[in-house]
């Protein structure tokens, strides 16, 4: 039995999911907030097969804890509203998606979660906003990781060509993320002198119609497609990149985006309702002003220089480990107040 001041719960089934970066990212905080103090419960190292067993296992794990506090990072919903319920333990729940547009049955799931928390961390305005009990914190990144680089050395490695403007795309090769509109830009404007670089960890939803346009583009030898890289690499090697998602997406914002903002990456993106926190710090476009304005700002220096050092200044002022742990200790530590 362990004797700290705060749990910390952390589970979710696809490691590679952007909800799990926000996670891992609020663990750190947590740990700069609590140092010691700070027990941690990752249930993502189990290999339950069962979804139910794991939910079980979750359950008798946290009631066996002897921490009153417990910081619940991605746990099942119902779990969190029967934890809350029996008031054994003080609850900060952390929610990184917005419910009415990814839930169907959001207004169940949003009971669950404010009956069953005391506090509940949502990592875009929207998001707190949904909850009495809601407070906004920016998601952490590493901003140590994602940080400027020299572009030259940084494409030497990649094996890029060094003198072309190249245009960046990170993430799911998807419809939902807005890949057809890239693939039709580059088809558009990709060739000997600009390149587009696709970053993407798996293909999804593709029309015939988007796989012609890659062919084309690879024809043009305007694409280059890169798996295994560093993603960090990939944001300091373009000179822009493309996030033309138009919809609300489901982690909130996507972390594409705040890793680019720390890596001081100029950034051209939809206006996604899951990005307007952010909307001072990227090109906000509508899907018929892409080819334009992507063409123009590729060669405006000017206006790349003042995205790259504005993005970076935002992302240590608001997003890194330090400045979100000083902000959320605050509202901790008013919460304990309030609850003694």
């Amino acid at each position: 039995m362990h004797s700290k001041k705060a749990c910390a719960i952390l589970r979710h089934p696809t490691l590679k999911e952007g909800q799990t970066a926000f996670a891992r990212g609020f663990l750190k905080v947590l740990k700069i907030i609590y140092g010691d103090d700070l027990y941690v419960v990752d249930t993502t190292k189990s290999t339950i097969p069962s979804k139910n067993l794991l939910y079980a296992y979750e359950f008798v794990v946290i009631l066996n804890t002897s921490c009153r506090v417990l910081h619940v990072l991605n746990l099942n919903k119902p779990l969190i509203s029967t934890l809350g319920s029996l008031r054994l333990k003080n609850l900060v729940t952390y929610q990184f998606s917005y419910l009415p547009e990814v839930h169907y049955n959001w207004r169940i799931k949003r009971t669950l979660i404010e009956r069953g928390s005391r506090l509940i961390i949502g990592t875009s305005r929207r998001i707190s906003g949904l909850f009495s009990k809601g407070f906004f914190a920016y998601p952490p990144v590493d901003v140590e990781l994602f940080k400027p680089r020299d572009k030259r050395i940084v494409r030497r490695a990649l094996n890029l060509p060094s003198d072309k403007v190249i245009i960046g795309y990170v993430g799911n090769a998807d419809i939902n993320r807005g890949f057809d509109l890239v693939a039709r830009l580059a088809t558009e404007l990709g060739g000997d002198e600009v390149k587009f670089l696709i970053a993407y960890s798996r293909i999804g939803n593709l029309t015939r119609a988007v796989i012609g346009d890659v062919k084309r583009a690879l024809r043009k030898n305007a694409l280059i497609i890169r798996r295994p890289v560093p993603i960090w690499h990939i944001y300091n090697a373009v000179d822009i990149l493309l996030l033309p998602i138009c919809k609300t997406y489901p982690t909130e914002p996507p972390a594409t985006l705040i890793e680019a903002l720390a890596s001081g990456t100029p950034v051209i993106g939809g206006a996604s309702p899951s990005m307007q926190d952010y909307e001072d710090l990227y090109i906000k476009m509508k899907d018929n002003d892409y080819a334009d304005a992507v063409g123009n700002i590729a060669m405006d220096k000017g206006t790349l220089h003042e995205l790259r050092e504005r993005s970076r200044e935002f992302a240590i002022k608001n997003l890194s480990y330090q400045a979100v742990a000083r902000r959320l200790k605050k509202t901790l530590n008013k919460w304990i107040s309030d609850c003694s």
